[in-house]
C-alpha cells in the first residue's frame, strides 16, 4: 500500500513536470519568435508579454511537486545534518504536517479563485483568454506539491525493510 501511494504520487509528478517541460519548450519558441519578428520584421507579437506569463506559471507549479520528490528544492542542512537520525525522522514529520497544512490551504483558496473565474466568466483584458483554465493551474500544481508531501511523510513514517 505504502509503495503504491509513493508511486502514485512519484508517477502524477512525472507528469506535472512532462508538462512543465513542454511549457518551457513553449516559452523558450515564443520568446524567440517575439525577438525575431521585433528586430527583423518590427512586428512585434502582440500577446507574448501575457502567454509568457501563463506558460511561466505552468512551469513552477506544474514542477512544484517533482523538485520535492527529487529533492530540488532549496535546502540549508547545515543544521539537520548534525541531528541524530530519530530527532531528523521527527523533525521531517514535522515539516510534512506543517507543509501539508499550508499547502492544503493553498490548493483550497487557489482553487476557489479559478471557481469563480470560471463562474463569472472572467477573461484577460488584453487577450480575452478565459482566465479560469490558467488559475487552475496553481491549485493543480499545489495538489501535486501536497501529494509529494504526504507521500514524503509516508516515507518518513514507514521507511522500506
Amino acid at each position: 500500500m505504502r509503495d503504491r501511494f509513493v508511486g502514485f504520487a512519484a508517477a502524477l509528478n512525472r507528469l506535472g513536470a512532462a508538462v512543465a517541460c513542454v511549457a518551457l519548450g513553449a516559452l523558450v519558441v515564443l520568446i524567440t519568435l517575439q525577438v525575431v519578428r521585433r528586430r527583423l520584421l518590427g512586428a512585434p507579437i502582440v500577446y507574448t508579454d501575457e502567454v509568457s506569463g501563463y506558460l511561466l506559471v505552468a512551469v513552477t507549479f506544474l514542477s512544484l511537486g517533482y523538485a520535492l520528490q527529487h529533492g530540488d528544492h532549496i535546502q540549508v542542512e547545515f543544521l539537520t545534518g548534525r541531528l541524530a537520525p530519530r530527532r531528523l525522522r521527527w523533525l521531517r514529520v514535522s515539516w510534512c504536517l506543517i507543509g501539508l497544512g499550508f499547502t492544503g490551504l493553498l490548493t483550497v483558496r487557489t482553487a476557489v479563485l479559478a471557481l469563480d473565474s470560471a463562474r463569472l466568466g472572467a477573461f484577460s483584458i488584453t487577450s480575452q483568454v478565459p482566465l479560469a483554465p490558467i488559475q487552475a493551474v496553481a491549485p493543480l500544481g499545489f495538489a501535486l506539491l501536497f501529494l509529494q508531501l504526504a507521500a514524503r511523510l509516508v516515507e518518513t513514517l514507514w521507511p522500506p525493510r
